[in-house]
């Protein structure tokens, strides 16, 4: 392989739903696109698209695991509102398999996958940018590596290593801590404040000083969760709370 030729045009920290998609279109659009992503984390998110995103980005129907027709708000005094769902309905979608899907389609569209840490990047006098990091091999093992890249995207989140070393001050930039639980769908019951095709949508103080909590239906789970910018909030102990107010503090927990 040349000098010219082992410079890619793209590498892409972070194989979330930004990242794989990002290196897809590339990829797809005929540029050389790395995909380096950690180990595929499964992060506290609710998994809910909206029909035109679904169209957009062409989620197929067998990603979709639960299609939502409509959405129900409590406000912080307990008054309850419900809402139709603008386009018929939102589609839910499981992270654990939904990112994976992502990354496998960047793939086939012809992105090379790699699995391991970023650490650092160095841009020298022509514009060309090297990417360090540890990459994972086979056996768990971590092994220093690199690559050479006209352009690099850090889509590696809110916490992004990539935005800290070429953003001064990003590290005060203020950003949500989230904690979820995947729980068994439950089965209808009058102490059960749950439907299968609504969202639950709270507005709490309880549940967050300053975010929200959601009760987001997967099909046969559920993603109970909560978010605050407040260090010291006790998201666990929120989440068990709401848990408890939506008559699901019993259910099954699954993963936390």
């Amino acid at each position: 392989m040349t000098e010219k030729s082992d410079i890619y045009d793209t590498v892409i920290i972070g194989g979330g739903p930004a990242g794989a998609t990002a290196a897809h279109d590339l990829a797809e659009s005929g540029r050389r696109v790395v995909l380096l992503d950690r180990a595929g984390r499964i992060k506290p998110c609710g998994g809910a698209i909206p029909p035109r995103a679904i169209r957009d980005f062409a989620i197929p129907d067998h990603m979709i695991v639960a299609k939502i027709k409509a959405a129900r708000m409590v406000s912080p005094s307990d008054v309850e509102v419900d809402m139709p769902i603008d386009g018929g309905y939102v589609g839910m979608v499981d992270r654990e398999f939904f990112d994976e899907w992502l990354r496998s389609r960047a793939a086939e569209a012809g992105a090379e996958r790699r699995t391991g840490l970023f650490k650092r990047y160095e841009r020298d006098e022509s514009g060309v940018n090297t990417v360090h990091y540890d990459e994972r091999a086979a056996d768990g093992t971590m092994r220093e590596a690199s690559v050479r890249t006209r352009a690099l995207i850090g889509a590696d989140g809110a916490v992004s290593a990539v935005a800290r070393q070429f953003l001064p001050g990003d590290d005060r930039v203020p950003y949500v801590f989230a904690y979820h639980e995947i729980i068994r769908a439950p089965q209808q019951s009058p102490t059960v404040k749950y439907d299968s095709q609504r969202c639950d949508v709270y507005y709490q103080g309880t549940v967050s000083p300053d975010f929200y909590g959601w009760v987001f239906p997967h099909g046969d789970t559920v993603s109970v969760g909560t978010g605050s910018m407040m260090k010291g909030f006790s998201l666990r102990d929120s989440v068990g709370e709401l848990r408890k107010a939506a008559g699901l503090d019993e259910v099954e927990t699954i993963r936390k």
